[in-house]
């Protein structure tokens, strides 16, 4: 790890110091937007909500997996 700040500080002409804060602050932004897609998923959060966070495409692909997996899970069911 350490070797991997060193070589994007050396690349980006920047601190590391700089690049961690940088990093812990684009963790956290994805892992939150990681928990309002399990939130939303689970029932936990409305849509309303979850497009507010998450916008309108990435809610798009969202839902469309989702839908994706019940049609396949139907399908494996008929088969039982």
């Amino acid at each position: 790890m350490t070797e991997k700040l060193a070589f994007v500080a050396s690349e980006r002409q920047q601190e590391e110091t700089t690049l961690l804060a940088q990093a812990v602050r684009l963790g956290i932004q994805a892992l939150y937007l990681e928990t309002i897609t399990e939130a939303f998923l689970a029932g936990r959060i409305s849509r309303e909500d979850a497009l507010a966070e998450l916008g309108r495409e990435r809610l798009a692909e969202v839902e469309y997996q989702r839908d994706a997996i019940r049609k396949d899970f139907e399908w494996a069911l008929q088969g039982a």
